[in-house]
């Protein structure tokens, strides 16, 4: 009975395996499992998900670039903005200098055409657009003569006067006395332009003009009276004379 009980217990416990140790199986293969299923998600996430990444870093990489490009193109729109506004200020005090010295100009002027027209008043009336030769200097300068001449207009004129200078010089010249017409000195190339000399001596006359130059004299010449005439045309308008220094 007894060898008989202990073989049924001996068949019974190597028959069917232990509770415990089923539970334990299966919990490895859980474990197993669970692991299985980590290993693969981590797979299938650094396969998939990280070439995304990679060019999601590469799109801000370029946004980073272009911010940090309109952000300097913004500062030298900045520092261009400072420049400018620099320069209207410069303009501004540029043109409000220009306008006061404007207006001093045209206050100078009007008290110039005060003082001619009181200065008109002293003048002996002469015949309505008679042409005046007012003032004649005249010195040597070196070798040739430097003149100053006041022109005037008597009345009020709508076209003014068009004419020329002329000026003749007396003296000597190799002993003898001779009248020689004096030209304008030109220096260089213009010594040889007509045109050049001709605008200089060229009057264009409402009411008065001021002109002042250079003559000219021939080697050799050496004057001691000039003459000044306004032409017309080949009519003379008008003609004053002087004597020259050191020779009254």
């Amino acid at each position: 009975m007894h060898r008989a009980g202990d073989t049924a217990n001996t068949l019974h416990g190597h028959g069917r395996p232990p509770v415990r140790l089923i539970w334990l199986r299966l919990a490895s293969s859980v474990a197993l499992l669970a692991c299985g299923m980590l290993i693969g998600g981590l797979v299938a996430h650094f396969g998939f998900e990280r070439p995304a990444l990679e060019a999601a870093h590469a799109k801000l990489r370029v946004v980073e670039r272009e911010r940090a490009s309109l952000q300097e193109r913004v500062n030298e729109s900045g520092r261009a903005a400072v420049v400018l506004q620099g320069q209207l200020l410069v303009e501004e005090s540029t043109r409000r200098g220009l306008e006061s010295a404007l207006r001093s100009t045209q206050e100078e002027l009007g008290r110039a055409k005060d003082a001619l027209a009181f200065y008109e008043q002293l003048i002996p009336p002469g015949p309505k657009g008679a042409v005046t030769i007012r003032s004649l200097d005249a010195e040597r300068v070196g070798p040739h003569l430097s003149y100053r001449v006041l022109l005037m207009r008597s009345g009020s004129n709508e076209k003014p006067f068009q004419g020329k200078l002329q000026f003749l010089a007396e003296g000597t010249r190799d002993g003898e006395q001779v009248s020689i017409e004096l030209q304008p000195f030109l220096a260089g190339e213009e010594e040889k332009n007509d045109a050049g000399a001709n605008e200089l001596l060229a009057v264009e006359l409402e009411n008065f003009q001021r002109g002042s130059g250079v003559l000219a004299v021939p080697p050799g010449f050496e004057p001691r009276a000039l003459t000044v005439n306004v032409l017309e045309g080949r009519n003379i308008r008008a003609t004053r004379r002087m004597e020259l220094a050191g020779h009254d």
